[in-house]
C-alpha cells in the first residue's frame, strides 16, 4: 500500500530533525561543505541495508563531526547506526538495484537515490562541485538549503506576512463601519475570510 501524505512528511520532519544545524551530523555536513570534498552517508544498520553494502572497513565509533567530515574525503560510502550516533562502516560501495529509476546525474546522488528507493532508509548526498546538500528517503529528495539562504526565506515570508495582515487589518476596520452604518453586504464578509485565510497559508 503506497505511503500517505502524511507518514512522507513525518519521515522528512524527522530526518531534518537529525541534520539540522546544531546537531552533531548537522556539523559534520557542514565542514564536509566547507571543504568542498563531497560525501554520501547511509543512516541505518539493518540487514536490508547492509546487504547492498560492499567492501570498505569497519569503524564502529561515536558520530563526531571531525570523524565524519575526514572519512568523507575517501570517495566510498559512510554507513551510521540508525540513531545516527555510531559511524559503523567507511568507504564502503553502495550496490542497490540499477534498474531503479534515478532523475539525478551524478554517480553519488544516482546511488543515493536508488539505494533511498530501494531500501526506504535515509541517505544523505553532499555535491562536491555544487557544494549542495540533498536529502532522499524512498521517494522523496529534498536539498537543504544553507543558513544564510533559509534565513532570507524566512524574512522573505514574515515581510509578505506582515503585507497580508495590514491589508487584513484595514479590512476588518472597514467591515466595522459598514456593520455600524448597517451596509455590510456578503462579499465584504467573503473578502475578509479570503485575507484571513492567506495569512493562515503563509504561517503554516
Amino acid at each position: 500500500m503506497p505511503e500517505d501524505k502524511k507518514g512522507k512528511e513525518e519521515k522528512l520532519w524527522t530526518f531534518l530533525k537529525i541534520v539540522s544545524p546544531g546537531t552533531t551530523l548537522g556539523q559534520g555536513l557542514k565542514i564536509i561543505l566547507q571543504a568542498k570534498t563531497g560525501g554520501l552517508i547511509v543512516i541505518g544498520d539493518t540487514e536490508k541495508v547492509l546487504s547492498v553494502v560492499e567492501g570498505g572497513f569497519k569503524v564502529d565509533c561515536y558520530l563526531t563531526p571531525a570523524a565524519l567530515a575526514e572519512l568523507a574525503k575517501m570517495d566510498g560510502a559512510i554507513i551510521l547506526s540508525r540513531d545516527a550516533k555510531i559511524i559503523l562502516y567507511a568507504n564502503t560501495q553502495l550496490v542497490p538495484d540499477y534498474l531503479i529509476s534515478t532523475s539525478e546525474r551524478g554517480t553519488r546522488h544516482r546511488a543515493a537515490e536508488r539505494m533511498a528507493k530501494q531500501i526506504d532508509c535515509p541517505v544523505i548526498a553532499v555535491s562536491q562541485s555544487r557544494h549542495v546538500i540533498t536529502l532522499y528517503q524512498g521517494e522523496t529528495k529534498y536539498v537543504l538549503g544553507s543558513v544564510p539562504e533559509l534565513i532570507n526565506r524566512a524574512n522573505q515570508a514574515l515581510q509578505t506576512l506582515e503585507r497580508y495582515r495590514a491589508a487584513f487589518n484595514e479590512v476588518l476596520i472597514e467591515l466595522d463601519l459598514l456593520e455600524f452604518q448597517d451596509e455590510m453586504r456578503l462579499i465584504d464578509a467573503i473578502r475578509a475570510i479570503q485575507r484571513g485565510e492567506m495569512i493562515r497559508r503563509i504561517k503554516e
